[in-house]
């Protein structure tokens, strides 16, 4: 049982460095997620409304966005996903 003893928490240094490190983590994440809607073959008001969503909402605005972001085109066999049912 000692060996699980060795895994802890109590030791986890965070300090200004590792704080920037996310921080510019997140920043790249946020950054990228931009350029897609900026991508999308969509209109000015839904590109707007995922700008606000994403950026309104830190994590789960872009959590939210992660299935809108795959282009059809790419990705053939989803295609039957968006199809209506006749």
């Amino acid at each position: 049982m000692e060996f699980f003893t060795q895994f802890s928490l109590d030791s986890a240094v965070v300090n200004y460095q590792v704080l920037a490190c996310m921080a510019i983590i997140w920043l790249v994440v946020v950054a990228c997620t931009i350029s897609s809607i900026s991508k999308q073959g969509w209109t000015q008001r839904q590109r707007i409304f995922w700008l606000i969503v994403v950026t309104g909402i830190p994590l789960v605005g872009i959590l939210l966005y992660l299935p809108f972001s795959f282009r059809i085109e790419n990705y053939p066999h989803l295609k039957v996903l968006r199809e209506k049912n006749r």
